[in-house]
């Protein structure tokens, strides 16, 4: 009994098979893919590490700007600023306006451990910014406090998706900037 032929195509294979330069690109394909996952990986964690960095920037810059104004007694310099750079929040990270920054501020002043909203677009803190103003303030304290949001979609959605389980978040930063001590409250 002969054994039966084998196609034309696993010639080909065979031949493949036994090659070294085939194996070389087999390894490579494989490492090449693993390098190309990182590096899109790595990509990603540095644009979301920019935009950390420049939320952060943004809102110190914002707060010291109103609490300069705020040094005196009067409170239409504090409300009048807030307004007039609320008009033009478009401008405050133009970089990223594709992802929709939100500009929110407020004045506020601190009394027996809890805070109170003077003035601004903002009618409560949330828990983790309250929480790092009372740190930062004493009783009869006052300070500005701005917080900026911006929609991050990853540049690589599969590969983010892979990672850390969706495709994009909000990204924010908020700075606190007490501005006067022992001042009578709000």
């Amino acid at each position: 009994m002969s054994a039966t032929p084998r196609p034309r195509g696993f010639a080909v294979l065979d031949r493949f098979r036994r090659s070294a330069r085939a194996s070389v690109a087999v390894e490579f394909a494989l490492l090449a893919t693993t390098l190309l996952l990182l590096f899109a990986g790595l990509v990603d964690f540095i644009q979301i590490s920019t935009i950390t960095r420049d939320i952060e920037r943004s809102s110190t810059q914002i707060g010291s700007l109103i609490a300069s104004c705020s040094r005196s007694s009067d409170q239409s310099c504090t409300t009048n600023t807030m307004n007039a750079y609320m008009a033009r929040q478009a401008n405050t990270l133009v970089r990223y306006s594709q992802n929709q920054p939100t500009v929110s501020m407020a004045q506020i002043s601190e009394s027996n451990n809890a805070i109170k909203i003077c003035a601004g677009n903002m009618t409560y803190l949330e828990s983790d910014v309250s929480s790092s103003a009372l740190a930062l303030m004493s009783d009869k304290d006052n300070a500005i406090v701005v917080v900026i949001q911006i929609k991050y979609v990853a540049l690589f959605p599969l590969i983010s998706r892979l990672f850390t389980g969706t495709t994009g978040t909000t990204l924010r930063g908020w700075t606190t900037t007490v501005h006067s001590s022992g001042s009578s409250v709000c």
